[in-house]
């Protein structure tokens, strides 16, 4: 789910006893951040953790089809979906927004404290964002039902 239905799904959960927890894509996130500013204004706390594979990821599984179909090279699939080189720095997004912002997480050791951290500000009233970064790509089960023919 993108950034709005976080906050969307926090804000009908605000008045309930249940933690608002959504698990956001790199993409879904970078294009729209800005919707998290809404949590922060209205004071609606949300814990939104970003699964990072640094990667429009769906788009390389597109690419090496189209390329595949085409008859052209696959190991360019990568090219305009990587979002690396530099990484931008999502943490620093949430706060800019008005948000906490945790991360970027990169060893599973790291996980648990930002987890615990988050919940502590959840539990404050705050909206928070945790940067996780994930290994690149999909199951190749995963990717092959996205790419098979329709």
């Amino acid at each position: 789910m993108g950034p709005g239905h976080a906050c969307g799904a926090a804000l009908a959960l605000r008045e309930s006893d249940r933690i608002a927890v959504g698990v956001l894509g790199d993409g879904d996130y970078l294009m729209g951040v800005q919707a998290l500013w809404t949590a922060a204004r209205y004071s609606i706390p949300l814990i939104a953790i970003v699964s990072n594979n640094r990667s429009y990821f769906n788009d390389e599984v597109h690419q090496q089809k189209v390329a595949e179909i085409r008859g052209r090279d696959v190991s360019r699939k990568w090219v305009g979906q990587r979002i690396d080189d530099p990484a931008p720095d999502l943490a620093a997004l949430a706060r800019a927004q008005g948000l906490e912002g945790l991360g970027p997480i990169t060893r599973p050791s790291e996980l648990r404290a930002a987890l615990t951290e988050a919940l502590r500000l959840y539990r404050a009233g705050r909206a928070v964002v945790i940067d996780v970064v994930v290994e690149t790509g999909y199951s190749p089960a995963m990717a092959a039902g996205l790419a098979r023919d329709a």
